[in-house]
């Protein structure tokens, strides 16, 4: 598909007349029909077939629309009624000599047509100019190099003065996006696809999932926020507002303009200040590391104090089968999320479906907390007996391992999952007791009445 900002057709009155005359249009004696095409048209339109007789013009414009395909907002006049008999024509065609009476606009959205008569243009009245009395051509002063520089500052006002018209805001999710060279749009959203701009963006760009291409002569008025893709800001364009680059490189041209922050820790071309804000990025990261390990032994630490007992029997479960524990939990965590999923089909299921999988998370960080000290025991249990220092080694322990790519997230992962398979093991530390095994007739010690 070509996307076109704007295309201006006109038929002659010839073909008007011809094809009008097979369609029961009357041209009504106008030289041209005109149709002012905006938005996206595709270069060939569907075929339809239409027959009908001595119908108003707008129900001829309703059956074209529903042979091809469009939803149609039609501001025209009635017209007079129409003979349409068609075969396999151009849907765009039949359109316009359906509407040889006068000039119209049509702005097309996807399939959304909406229709309306053409604004009158008002015709320009010269006035004859007088020359004003001056020196002569060879008597007037030339220009002196401050003229020049102000020259260049009123061409650079002008390039930065808003258009007068902001455009229209685009919206695609699950496709592609391209803004043609002399195109004005206003805000524009990409979810999971790509975007190509050649140009102009009144107000922000937001994408996820997708690429960003700024081509040679594109301009982003606002902001330009990208998620899960890469962009490209090829030389000769121009970014007015910040740039912001999650989960995907910045490729920036020697000759691109942006005037605002740009953030984006993974390209090299982010700008001046990109060692920095790596520097930045890490020390946050690091911190929101430790802050989660500090945490992680403040709750560890609560349960010891609390529940001695029971952070014991996850502890021996957890020494004795580790690998037991880890099925478990997997297992475990299958059969929790099925049941929220249950309890969510329900409107009275959500709130019970929130709560179990807040007391779960609870329960998890719990077995995780009793894995860590495990963990601790095994390595300095020879030295100590103390829990709480096992709790702080086995945490100290996972900040350092979790800073490791791939590893550190499969490691935490593990943690939670042999904490979890520790608690489904022990029947929740023993608050779930196993039914009594009643002595009915089937069991092993049969009683006679």
């Amino acid at each position: 598909m070509r996307i076109v900002s704007t295309r201006l057709f006109s038929s002659s009155r010839l073909g008007a007349a011809a094809l009008g005359a097979a369609l029961g249009v009357s041209t009504g004696g106008a030289a041209t029909a005109e149709i002012l095409r905006k938005g996206s048209w595709p270069d060939v339109e569907p075929k339809v077939s239409v027959e009908l007789s001595n119908e108003p013009r707008s129900e001829a414009l309703k059956r074209v629309a529903q042979a091809a395909g469009w939803s149609l907002v039609l501001d025209v006049p009635p017209g007079n009624a129409v003979d349409l008999h068609v075969k396999d024509q151009p849907a765009d065609r039949v359109l316009e000599l359906l509407l040889a009476d006068g000039s119209y606009v049509a702005t097309r959205d996807g399939d959304l047509i909406a229709i309306a008569p053409a604004p009158a243009t008002p015709q320009p009245t010269l006035a004859p100019e007088t020359p004003a009395p001056g020196p002569p051509a060879a008597l007037a002063p030339s220009a002196s190099p401050g003229d020049a520089e102000d020259e260049d500052a009123e061409d650079e006002d002008a390039e930065d003065a808003p258009p007068s018209s902001r455009g229209r805001d685009r919206f695609v999710t699950g496709g592609s996006l391209r803004v043609e060279k002399g195109e004005v749009v206003n805000d524009v959203s990409v979810i999971g696809g790509s975007l190509d701009v050649w140009g102009t963006v009144t107000g922000d760009i937001d994408v996820m999932g997708g690429s960003t291409h700024l081509h040679e002569g594109a301009r982003v008025r606002g902001d330009v926020s990208t998620v899960g893709g890469p962009l490209t800001v090829a030389d000769g364009a121009r970014i007015d507002g910040d740039v912001d680059v999650v989960g995907g490189p910045l490729h920036r041209g020697e000759r691109a303009r942006i005037r605002g922050d740009v953030n984006n820790d993974l390209s090299p071309a982010a700008g001046d200040g990109a060692s920095a804000q790596g520097a930045s990025t890490l020390a946050r990261r690091a911190g929101n590391a430790v802050t989660r390990t500090a945490f992680l032994f403040a709750f560890g630490a609560v349960m010891l104090a609390l529940w001695p007992r029971r952070m014991e029997m996850l502890k021996v479960e957890i020494a004795a089968r580790p690998m037991r524990s880890f099925a478990l939990g997997v297992v475990g965590v299958l059969g929790a999320l099925a049941i929220a999923v249950a309890l969510c089909v329900t409107l009275i299921g959500v709130p019970f479906a929130v709560l179990g999988l807040l007391l779960a998370v609870v329960a998890v960080v719990a077995g995780g907390c009793a894995v860590l000290e495990t963990a601790g025991a095994g390595l300095f249990g020879h030295r100590t007996k103390n829990p709480y220092v096992h709790l702080a080694i086995g945490c100290l322990g996972l900040l350092i391992v979790s800073a490791i790519p791939y590893i550190g997230g499969a490691l935490c992962a593990a943690v939670a999952l042999i904490g979890a398979g520790a608690l489904v093991a022990t029947r929740l530390t023993g608050l779930l007791r196993p039914k009594a095994r009643s002595e009915g007739t089937g069991g092993p010690y049969r009683t006679s009445p």
